[in-house]
């Protein structure tokens, strides 16, 4: 509806409305930005920021005083513990809400605590803490404590967050209250940094930056979203005032001036970074995109598109108002023309590699069907489509527009296609673009210059939505197309990698920690002892340097001297040791430059490593430690925590959802995911090519041959409908991109739209349909959601009472063969087990790692403690929190044979968390593009139905433009008994009476007629006679007063009355051939004679005539001379009698002439004409004497 319209509608007052509006938002927003940088720098003073630290520390302290109280008052209360902890989760979760921790002692017990996640220290340690704040295990806290009786209360102030590692769940960062940036840094020296005091003015502690310039993160995204929103009006201001420029030669040299302008800005901005903080949004960083210079992150790519398309959008508006359709010779048009076909294949070719970028260079996808993280910056790519797309669109409208100045429309048409032809071909042939989006543009380019054409201007709204369908369908195939190509090419690096079993981020840890085990002092005096201190080692290395991102490799540690001999599995015989991994270095050993770390190339399916640390006794005695690191395959890692992964780690078996295989000599050795692989590698052929692609079992596998050796990565096919559920996002965001630019040219609108019938159902049924897909959607996400949360609470109910089954009657103070069984039931259920003691504390879990990182306590949930203890619940699920991530957790009481409460079991469900997610955004995107593609269709439907219901109206409408008089419209036949059928009735019955009606009217025409016949040749005899009369009048007193000449006189009047009886003869015969009007008697005549001729007619003494022929001897001109006799004789009498009697009349008649024609002009100083009779003076037998 709003695709390629550029016209200059604005009249001048609300141009004039916009200009000021435009102005005061450009004012506003450059301020706002202006102002949000001062603050920046403002609070870039570290003694502004400790101030504003110790306001929000005193207001928490307050408010955890008022917790204390709080608590106190509810362990006061009497009665059950179910009554004095009543509502105990939202007690709890306003404290995490305020980065609270609360926990209550009474006689060296603990009798409340609020977070798992905090593991309070020992009492001793509690009492040796003498500064207010302390670094407990992740984190720093100001402690505050209060005595009440015997329970001490201790309650917790997070300052920040720090971990041993970080992902995207763990994350170092200060409380949000403080607003402070995650490079600060605390001490407890008041030496170091900026000292923060509390309310009584004593030392808390420091905060310093860490070799980093400071700046809050919320006041400058404010500052880049405030000058991001100025350029924006900026553009739009000094687009209008460009366009406003009516003198066309200086307002060309403005618009491109003014481009030059908006050029030398985006330079600047790349060139210097300027404004600073745009770096400091997350769509200006190159994380999410990053090509070139000219395209550095997918904020400059949205600037330089919007920066292209205003500049393109004021060109194309300004020539179509001042240029085309002015006076221009046919060589400017065909110039013009081809300059407008150069310009849009050069942008087209631009956009083409720009669109190939940012699907190549980018970290999301724009495939719709596929989970995203970056649903916004999702929106921005598809935004930045649309806007080359209507960038196009505005030069296409100009070469529509000059399409319409040529003679021949279709000579154009064929002239656009020759000069695309070489960009179609070199586009094609030379950029390798495929062949349908090479030819789209033409075809499209085409269709809008026949469909700029006035025959469709009442089509105009369904062919710009037929255009916008289009446009969708061809941008979704190409999106596809590449998105599908980048992914091929993903896939067999991929396959690559995996085939070497290389890992760049393993090794260049491995080279950092190499460094680190060269200088670890600890490390060599724990070796001085071997014998005594071998597991210290073990915990040792685990604990310092193979954690976090090692997670993800089993580990195995052996130390050993040349004489120690290690046991061989399955095989059950011993090696020497040395000689044992020796072997296995000459065999699959490469060495990892600058380390004692080797890569074993075993081709097993795994990346493996193994190092060698050599040692020296206290005695002198040498040994080694051997570390074998193997990566964890898939069903081993399934539902692993990304948790308990550092941020630097990356899962390859996750990503894009691929499985693979491992081939040797035609065998399976290694696979994984959700494809079945074969045991042979025979179905997947005997191609000599190294690598290739193939489609079995609805999968896309990469192969990649080498040696005896083959390597498949596969992913599944999508359905087709995935590859087209793109197609109505776009559509939509055209028309809605459409509207804005619609409503910016329109603004300020008019209230009142002439909208026609057709549209007016169109528009009922897409805003019906809208509606419904708003309330669709919205009961799809929370139906889902509701029945997700249900299906899981069922599923953790499921899996708990399993459990219980499984540990029925297994000694819970058995430790090690509790922990192996939970470890094994674990693998089978795929979720964590913690099992705790009726007090709430763990005694074991198949997933120590959690707790050995100290990322909980070993105390379990106080408000589901409460619930199963004190209000007797069997079981309960809570949501719970680790960092970021938020899982759902379950309990459930264990009972022995006399019903008492002997353990909990605790089933958190973080182990798929992730997948849980993945699980819930498809269900609700599945609905989302399920409703948007019925949309579609019904908006296409519509047009249709729309047509189809109007077309009986159009019917009667051209009939009623063919029906006149003595011409009527054909009857209809309609055999529908509907509203539209009983108006073809009366239409067809209104034909009828109309038939009858126009015969009468006939009838009384001509009855008319007759009598205005009579009237007319009245008043044509009764104008001769007057001059006849006045004549024999003068010649009566030219007689009477014996003139000389009366002889003379008599004769002229003679000749006269002979003409004018004449006259009179001609119009008798006239009124008898009525049927047949006569033809005109047109011959060679001299104006002068008859203007002479008759001012003899009117020669009397009461009036004077004048006759000025202003040197003119003779005027000839080829007339019918009697016809205009009696035009001048009929005006001068007139004139005659328009001069009151009481006046002396005076009447001039001048005869002018120029190059080609005769005017006479005849005036009288009568009482004139008035306007009511000026305008019907010329209607037939029209007189004011009646």
């Amino acid at each position: 509806m709003f695709i390629f319209t550029n016209q200059n509608i604005y009249p001048l007052k609300q141009r004039t409305v916009l200009k000021y509006t435009l102005t005061i938002f450009t004012v506003i927003f450059l301020l706002s930005a202006l102002l949000s940088d001062y603050f920046v720098s403002k609070d870039d003073n570290l003694n502004h920021t400790t101030q504003r630290i110790q306001q929000v520390l005193e207001q928490k302290q307050q408010l955890l005083q008022n917790n204390i109280e709080e608590l106190q008052q509810r362990l006061l209360e009497k009665g059950s513990n179910r009554q004095r902890y009543k509502d105990f989760a939202t007690f709890e979760q306003n404290l995490q809400k305020n980065d609270l921790v609360l926990f209550a002692i009474q006689y060296n017990r603990l009798i409340f605590w609020s977070d798992k996640s905090f593991i309070l220290p020992s009492f001793q340690q509690l009492q040796k803490i003498q500064t207010p704040i302390c670094k407990f295990n992740n984190g720093w806290y100001y402690l505050q404590k209060k005595r009440w009786g015997d329970v001490l209360f201790l309650g917790f102030i997070l300052i920040k967050r720090e971990y041993p590692y970080s992902n995207k769940f763990l994350q170092n960062s200060f409380a949000s209250a403080y607003h402070i940036p995650d490079n600060f840094n605390i001490a407890t020296n008041a030496t170091i940094g900026t000292p923060v005091y509390d309310k009584n003015k004593q030392y808390i502690f420091s905060i310093y930056r860490n070799n980093m310039n400071f700046s809050a993160p919320k006041t400058i995204n404010n500052s880049g979203i405030y000058y991001g929103i100025f350029l924006v009006f900026f553009l739009l201001l000094t687009s209008l005032l460009v366009r406003d420029i009516t003198n066309r030669k200086y307002g060309l040299m403005a618009l491109f001036l003014w481009g030059a302008l908006l050029f030398a800005i985006r330079f600047a901005m790349l060139y210097w970074e300027i404004p600073a903080s745009f770096s400091q949004l997350k769509i200006f960083s190159p994380i999410l995109f990053a090509s070139s210079s000219v395209l550095p992150s997918l904020g400059d790519f949205l600037l330089n598109v919007l920066f292209i398309y205003l500049f393109i959008s004021t060109l194309s508006q300004y020539l179509n108002k001042y240029f085309i359709g002015f006076s221009v010779n046919t060589w400017t048009n065909r110039i013009l023309f081809t300059t407008y076909n150069l310009l849009f294949w050069g942008l087209f070719l631009l956009f083409a590699n720009w669109l190939k970028y940012l699907i190549n260079d980018s970290s999301f996808s724009l495939q719709l069907f596929v989970f995203q993280e970056n649903g916004f910056y999702v929106m921005v790519g598809f935004l930045i489509v649309v806007l080359l797309i209507y960038t196009l669109g505005e030069v296409a409208f100009l070469i529509a527009k000059q399409t319409q100045q040529t003679t021949n429309f279709y000579r154009s048409i064929l002239a656009t296609l020759l000069l695309s032809l070489p960009a179609v071909l070199y586009g094609y042939l030379g950029l390798h673009h495929t062949f349908l989006l090479m030819t789209a543009p033409l075809v499209l380019l085409v269709l809008i210059t026949i469909f700029s054409n006035k025959n469709y201007i009442n089509s105009k709204q369904s062919l710009h939505m037929l255009l916008m369908l289009l446009i969708a369908v061809v941008t979704t195939y190409h999106i596809n197309y590449l998105s599908n190509k980048k992914e091929q090419q993903e896939r067999l690096v991929a396959t690559m990698n995996l085939a070497t079993e290389y890992d760049p981020t393993s090794e260049n840890l491995l080279v950092n920690m190499q460094r680190k085990l060269d200088n670890d002092i600890l490390l060599q005096q724990l070796c001085k002892r071997v014998q005594n201190n071998e597991q210290n080692i073990i915990n040792y290395l685990q604990t310092k340097y193979f954690n976090g991102y090692w997670e993800q490799f089993s580990k195995q540690f052996t130390i050993c001297n040349s004489n120690d001999r290690v046991k061989i599995e399955p095989d059950n015989h011993t090696q020497n040791c040395y000689a044992f991994f020796n072997e296995m270095l000459l065999k699959w050993g490469e060495n990892i430059p600058s380390t004692n770390f080797y890569i074993l190339n075993e081709f097993n399916g795994i990346i493996s490593y193994l190092g060698i640390l050599p040692y020296t006794e206290e005695l002198g005695q040498t040994g080694r430690i051997f570390i074998r690191l193997d990566s964890k395959i898939a069903y081993e890692g399934l539902g692993y925590p990304d948790l308990l992964i550092d941020g630097t780690a990356t899962n390859k078996n996750k990503k894009n959802n691929y499985s693979y295989a491992k081939y040797r000599n035609g065998k399976l050795i290694a696979s994984s995911g959700t494809f079945n692989y074969f045991f042979n590698s025979d179905v997947f052929g005997k191609s000599s090519k190294s690598t290739e692609n193939v489609i079995i079992d609805e999968y896309h596998h990469t192969l990649y041959r080498f040696g005896d050796n083959l390597v498949v990565m596969s992913i599944p096919n999508q359905p087709w409908y995935n590859q087209l559920i793109t197609i109505p996002y776009i559509f939509v965001l055209l028309y809605l991109v459409g509207f804005i630019i619609w409503f910016l040219r329109n603004f300020p609108w008019k209230l009142k739209l002439q909208v026609s019938f057709k549209y007016r159902i169109q528009y009922a049924i897409v805003g019906l349909l809208m509606l419904f897909f708003l309330i669709l959607v919205s009961g799809t996400v929370y139906y889902t959601v509701k029945q997700s949360n249900t299906e899981n609470h069922r599923l953790l109910q499921d899996k708990l009472k399993l459990i219980k089954q499984e540990i029925n009657g297994i000694d819970l103070n058995n430790v090690p063969l509790l922990t192996n069984y939970l470890r094994r039931l674990s693998s089978i259920i795929y979720a964590d087990i913690n099992i705790y003691n009726p007090s709430g504390n763990l005694i074991t879990s198949s997933r120590m790692e959690i707790f050995n990182k100290r990322l909980q306590s070993p105390k379990m949930s106080f408000s589901a403690y409460i619930e199963l203890l004190g209000e007797h619940k069997t079981s309960c699920i809570h949501l719970e929190e680790i960092g970021n991530l938020s899982y759902l957790s379950a309990y459930e009481s264990i009972l022995d044979e006399n019903n008492k409460v002997v353990g909990y079991i605790n089933l958190p469900y973080f182990l798929k968390s992730e997948e849980l997610k993945h699980k819930m955004f498809n269900l609700i995107l599945a609905g989302i593009n399920l409703h948007l593609l019925i949309i579609l269709l019904a908006i296409i439907l519509s047009v249709f139905l729309a047509n189809k219901l109007t077309r009986p109206l159009r019917t009667i409408q051209n009939r009623l433009k063919t029906t006149r008089i003595g011409t009527y419209g054909e009857i209809i036949e309609y055999k529908k008994h509907d509203e539209i059928g009983d108006l073809v009735k009366a239409y067809n019955e209104m034909q009828t009476e109309l038939k009858k009606s126009a015969d009468k009217l006939a009838l009384s025409e001509r009855e008319s007629a007759w009598r205005e016949m009579a009237r007319q040749i009245a008043h044509e005899i009764k104008n001769p006679l007057t001059p006849m009369k006045l004549s024999i009048q003068f010649l009566q007193r030219r007689f009477s007063e014996h003139s000389p000449d009366r002889e003379e006189q008599f004769q002229k009047v003679s000749n006269t009355l002979i003409e004018q009886i004449n006259a009179l003869s001609a119009i008798a015969t006239a009124f008898s051939n009525f049927a047949k009007m006569p033809p005109a008697n047109n011959q060679q005549q001299d104006l002068v004679a008859i203007l002479q001729h008759v001012l003899a007619l009117f020669q009397n003494d009461t009036t004077t005539i004048h006759l000025d022929l202003n040197n003119i001897k003779s005027a000839f001109v080829f007339v019918d001379k009697e016809r205009f006799i009696r035009v001048f004789v009929n005006l001068i009498n007139n004139a005659i009698q328009a001069i009151p009697e009481t006046q002396k009349g005076a009447i001039s008649i001048a005869l002018q002439t120029n190059a080609t024609t005769y005017l006479v002009k005849v005036a009288d100083n009568g009482s004139g004409i008035s306007k009511e009779v000026k305008e019907r003076l010329f209607y037939p037998n029209f007189t004011t004497k009646s």
